[in-house]
């Protein structure tokens, strides 16, 4: 199964991430392609809780959490999803490095649909896509904590430094 990372450092505490993290019908205050959530389950937050992410394309995905580990991470499993994988799941989580920064992660593991095509457009196409998607996600996350300001449509995303980015490797 192919997994794609990516890491950011940010100059905010752990619990400061946290708690913008922890507002799961809420991504769409940082998630730059995600215009509204529909909460799915009773719960909007910790194990179990459900959600759809509706994104500015018109397309949507619903995710539940699978694990939850108060403070620090979030696994999700995706279904629904407007990608050519199935079998998708994903981790977001935060980091301390000291009392005013962190490091904030978000790493997904899928099946390429399609056999063998899927998997040449995956190394071809998807990895690429995908990095670049969490690379924006990671950047509005930055902004959104430092700043207070809500992301929408992609913006204002473009005005947060670009040196801050850490991509991990892929396996």
């Amino acid at each position: 199964m192919p997994t794609v990372k990516a890491a950011r450092d940010m100059n905010a505490s752990s619990s400061k991430i946290w708690g913008v993290l922890s507002d799961y019908s809420n991504i769409q205050a940082f998630h730059p392609r995600v215009q509204t959530v529909d909460q799915l389950s009773d719960s909007d937050r910790g194990l179990g809780a459900k959600r759809r992410c509706n994104f500015y394309d018109k397309t949507s995905a619903v995710e539940e959490i699978i694990d939850w580990n108060e403070g620090q991470s979030f696994t999700v499993v995706i279904t629904e999803a407007p990608m050519p994988v199935v079998d998708a799941t994903a981790i977001m989580g935060v980091n301390k490095i000291d009392d005013h920064h962190s490091q904030v992660f978000l790493e997904m593991t899928y099946t390429p649909k399609w056999g063998i095509l899927g998997k040449i457009i995956d190394v071809v196409m998807l990895r690429m896509a995908m990095r670049r998607i969490f690379s924006q996600v990671l950047k509005g996350l930055q902004h959104h904590v430092e700043t207070g300001e809500l992301i929408g449509n992609g913006k204002p995303t473009s005005s947060v430094s670009e040196p801050k980015a850490t991509q991990l490797q892929q396996g």
